[in-house]
């Protein structure tokens, strides 16, 4: 009798280890790199993160880095599974044979013209001031460039100097440039930090002047890496939905939002919070925000054609 309850005991035993090594399998979650800068765009995959939406569908890991081309090699190589970046920039790497597709494009408005000492009513109060501009041949310099020219001015009537932001908006500050367009949230930081400053223009509201009033401009974008999307489809789909849920708690709680960005940004809350009034976070349906692209990249081509690799991306560029 004793042996036969020993037997039982053993088939019990077996039974219960299997179960646990079959719960221990399932508990261990699939991890998911995205790489992201410190930038608005971000904060609805934190909020994912941070309030566990993804539930035991995926470990999200999140990489907080300035550096786009980076993300784009680690793209190339699957170290990462999702990228935020800058639409154009994603276009020009799709173009270039990274596989990748866009998302959602999230972020249609965070770029200001500040002058120092000065207000620009016009595009031609620039001529023969110093502008400071992020990058050559980027698409603040694109922007720049265009509004300049679409407003009857010759871009070489305008010194333009080139430096990052942080650097530039220094500069701004110790009176060494005239004027720069900075993102949100510098903007905030530099009105408050230098008492000359002005908002002469909101590029958003410059491009609405040259198209029916629609200042939506397309500038950053969520990627996917193109196997991973066609692998996992349905979690991208879920993870665009609460992408959509984030931005919508964010309006809501904007001060909440905020102590995420400082968080993992290492920005100050106060500074973020004021920042949201500046910028245009929001998700739009695919074919609308398909042909906003589409419109933003015909003056590129013509500008700068290799800003976005020389030509529109196809059809699957977009997820």
């Amino acid at each position: 009798m004793k042996q036969r309850y020993t037997g039982v005991q053993m088939i019990w035993t077996v039974v219960l280890l299997l179960l646990a090594s079959g719960l221990a399998v399932g508990a261990e979650l699939e991890r998911m790199i995205v790489q992201t800068p410190p930038t608005a765009g971000a904060l609805p995959l934190i909020w994912m993160k941070e309030y566990g939406m993804l539930g035991d569908q995926v470990e999200l890991e999140i990489r907080v880095s300035p550096d786009h081309q980076r993300g784009l090699v680690l793209m190339a190589g699957k170290d990462i599974e999702m990228l935020v970046t800058g639409v154009n920039v994603g276009a020009k790497a799709y173009n270039k044979g990274i596989d990748l597709q866009l998302v959602n494009t999230n972020i249609w408005g965070i770029d200001y013209l500040l002058t120092g000492g000065f207000t620009a009513h016009s595009w031609a109060d620039l001529e023969g001031k110093s502008l400071s501009l992020p990058l050559m041949g980027g698409p603040i310099d694109f922007l720049a460039r265009y509004f300049l020219l679409n407003n009857g001015v010759d871009p070489a009537a305008v010194d333009f100097v080139y430096a990052p932001s942080n650097h530039g908006a220094r500069s701004f500050q110790l009176g060494q440039v005239d004027a720069i367009v900075l993102p949100e949230p510098m903007v905030t930081i530099t009105l408050g930090s230098f008492e000359e400053s002005v908002v002469s223009f909101d590029l958003q509201e410059e491009w609405g002047k040259l198209w029916d009033g629609d200042g939506r401009i397309p500038f950053v974008g969520l990627f996917v890496r193109g196997d991973f999307g066609e692998a996992k489809r349905e979690l991208v789909e879920t993870i665009n939905s609460y992408y959509q849920q984030g931005l919508t708690w964010l309006k809501a709680n904007p001060r909440e939002a905020a102590l995420l960005a400082e968080q993992y940004f290492n920005q100050p809350a106060a500074v973020v919070e004021s920042s949201f009034a500046r910028i245009n976070l929001n998700l739009y349906p695919k074919r609308e925000e398909q042909a906003l692209i589409a419109r933003y990249f015909g003056p590129i081509l013509e500008l700068y054609p290799e800003m976005i690799g020389g030509r529109l991306p196809d059809e699957h560029f977009y997820f």
